[in-house]
């Protein structure tokens, strides 16, 4: 079953974020005179896709103040200040190693600026594992990722898996006709990602190793 390319998805999937997450949300409520949710209750919602405006409005924003967080939250969550938050889950490199010598890795994720990603991939210490690097804004569709390997030439070979933690995660490999292996351990809940039907859906990466080991 080993496949000829493993996609990867970074945020929540290779790097635990809800410290960058929670941090920035408590910011930019406080900055514009709301309460921010606790930690637990923050991530609780966000896990179950509930939006950016509601979240804040939860946190005791109007309207007007809520659309002027988000729109900063967005100017600010790929800042260097917060990325420095994103922190590597206890298993990331043992798994990456393992998981390099079963297959080329290709790291696959949406972000703003992709220049600062490979600031942040520096930073972690995760540049090494990554055959390929494949970054850009998305699109507002589930299968914005399909879109970005597509114009990057990597929408294959048949066999391959994505690995994510995202509906868009999920969408997008079945999009390109891969298998899916959905992740528990990030920013969507087992629920929430079992409807979206991957083919599998595993506790973290290193479950992946199970499964295709």
């Amino acid at each position: 079953m080993r496949p000829p390319r493993i996609f990867l998805d970074l945020d929540g999937t290779v790097v635990d974020v809800l410290p960058r997450y929670h941090r920035l949300h408590e910011d930019v409520v406080r900055r514009s005179g709301g309460e921010p949710l606790g930690e637990a209750e923050y991530w609780r919602a966000k896990r179950e896709g509930v939006p950016e405006l509601d979240l804040l409005a939860r946190a005791g924003l109007v309207p007007g103040a809520a659309a002027h967080a988000a729109a900063l939250r967005l100017r600010r969550i790929e800042s260097r200040r917060y990325l420095a938050l994103d922190r590597l889950w206890p298993w990331t490199v043992p798994t990456l190693e393992a998981l390099s010598r079963l297959a080329p890795l290709v790291l696959v994720t949406l972000r703003q600026h992709p220049e600062r990603l490979e600031w942040q991939l520096g930073h972690l210490g995760l540049g090494r594992f990554f055959e390929r690097v494949v970054a850009g804004r998305g699109d507002g569709t589930l299968e914005a990722k399909a879109r970005l390997l597509r114009e990057a030439g990597l929408d294959g070979p048949e066999g391959s898996v994505l690995v994510g933690d995202t509906e868009i995660d999920v969408a997008s490999g079945k999009a390109l006709g891969l298998r899916t292996i959905a992740l528990r351990c990030g920013i969507r809940s087992p629920q929430r990602l079992a409807s979206w039907k991957p083919d599998f859906l595993c506790a973290d990466l290193r479950e992946v190793m199970e499964v295709l080991g």
